[in-house]
This record gives structure tokens, sequence and C-alpha cells, in this order.
């Protein structure tokens, strides 16, 4: 009697019995969480990973989920939007300067991929999320990521040509003017950056009243800024209009 092959049936078996509900779930449930599945897509895509790797010593591909945000809000965010998804809590822990949010989920890795490419080379906008809504959650939490707010430019860098041409042309539905440049670094085993800069204030205040930050820090300095700039331009209150500020 093979009693490994009868061990990986039996394997099979258990993990089939325990996934069914979550793809159940998924056929089901997931038409009215498509806001919460855009944002986890560009959480994902910003400062997170996908996999799914087989381990040498067993014969189990694990399908694991990380993200690396560095605010708890975000974290938070992102595992009440996986356990409503995929019915899974993610485990939050604090490293040094970030949080690590961990899950692994087969179901999720199945439906999460057929969105689009993860990697820091080829992601971009998933032209699955159609509706406004589902465009500003993942405009949001692409810039929660990888945006830098300054004074007088909000900044997205990434290596990703794709996925910063999306995020450009995904602002101009929103009437959201940017600018992209190219930088190449010294060393030339390193990828080329995309840095695309939303300058002009007229621009900074569109992107605050429509899309804004989840992230608490950036949305304050983004709050504050456009404030300045109405003050120094003469610009009306009514400009700055968001009810979550």
């Amino acid at each position: 009697m093979d009693f490994y092959k009868l061990g990986r049936i039996g394997a099979k078996a258990h993990w089939l019995k325990n996934h069914q509900p979550i793809r159940e779930h998924i056929k089901k449930e997931h038409h009215k969480l498509s806001k919460e599945k855009a944002r986890i897509s560009g959480f994902l895509m910003g400062d997170g990973s996908v996999s799914a790797l087989k381990y040498p010593v067993s014969t189990n591909q694990h399908h694991d989920f990380c993200f690396y945000p560095d605010d708890l809000k975000l974290a938070e965010m992102f595992s009440e939007d996986f356990q409503k998804l995929y019915l899974k809590k993610p485990i939050i822990r604090k490293a040094n300067k970030y949080f690590k949010v961990r899950v692994s989920s087969k179901p999720a890795w199945e439906d999460l991929i057929k969105t689009g490419k993860f990697d820091s080379l080829n992601w971009e906008f998933p032209k699955s999320f159609s509706t406004n809504e589902e465009k500003i959650e993942w405009l949001r939490a692409i810039f929660d990521c990888e945006a830098y707010v300054g004074k007088k430019a909000i900044q997205l860098q990434s290596v990703s040509i794709k996925g910063i041409i999306s995020v450009r042309d995904l602002l101009k539905e929103f009437r959201i003017e940017s600018k992209l440049y190219k930088h190449k670094r010294n060393n030339e085993k390193w990828n080329t950056n995309y840095i695309l800069c939303i300058m002009k204030r007229e621009d900074r205040i569109k992107y605050f009243n429509y899309i804004g930050f989840n992230h608490p820090t950036k949305q304050e300095k983004l709050k504050k800024y456009c404030r300045c700039a109405r003050m120094v331009n003469g610009m009306v209150s009514k400009t700055i209009v968001r009810k979550d500020s």
C-alpha cells in the first residue's frame, strides 16, 4: 500500500473541502465587494507581493500575500478587506519602520491573478475595474504606497513604465494633468525609474477632491499644501470639499 500516495489524496480532499466555501463566496458575493478588491489590488501592486511557491521539502504549493505599509491604518484596512473578500484574516506584525501583513490563500491567489500582474516591473491598472468608484479606490491605494507629497508636487515613482502610463491615463479621466519623467540611474544593472508628477496647483487640488489618500500623513500634508496654495493664490474656500478631511 502506497501510504505516501494515500496521504496526498487525503490532503487534496482536505484542502478542496476547505477552499470550496471561499470559492462559492467569491462567486456569490464579490460583485458587492468590487471597491475592496480594487483597493487590495492597488495595495499589492504598490507595496506588496503575490507568490505561489513550491518548497523543496514538500509537494504542497503555498500561495502567499504580503503587504508592507508604513502606517497601521493601511495594514488594518488591507486585513479587513482581505477578510471580507476571502474569509481569512491576515496577520499584522510590526517591523522596524513598517508593518508586515501576511496571509496564505489559494482561492485568493486564483482570483486576484485574473486582475493582472503584481511584480514591480509589470504591474498596471487592471482593466477589470471599470467604474469610477473602483478606479478611485485603486488609484488611492497606489498613491498611498508609492507617492511623495511635497509643497509643489505629488510624485509617483516606479520601474514599471506600463504602470506609470496607466496611472497617468487614469488621472486624465478625472481631468487631472500630470507629467512623466524618465530617470536613468548610474548603475547599468539598476532599472530605469519613471516619475509621474502632478505639479499644477489646480491639479493637486483636483486630486485632493476626487482621489485623496487613505494614508493619514500624506492626506494631511496634501490638505495643508492645498490650503496654502488657495491662500497664496486667492482661491475661494469651497475649492476644498472632501468630507473626510
